[in-house]
């Protein structure tokens, strides 16, 4: 995956509260591949989408 532009124009994330945690779900726009990762906030959540990500 490339890391040219923002995130919001290479993947799709999507955030989700389960419980006491936040579940982040990543694929790359062209096709779905999911990643999937938890994280106990929203800070740790978007930071866990960049690694994801790339």
């Amino acid at each position: 995956m490339t890391t040219d532009g923002p995130l919001s124009e290479r993947v799709i994330v999507k955030f989700e509260r389960v419980e006491n945690r936040y579940r982040v779900s990543v694929t790359p726009i062209d096709r779905l591949q999911w990643r999937v990762g938890y994280a106990p906030d929203m800070k740790a959540a978007v930071q866990l989408a960049r690694e994801l990500a790339g």
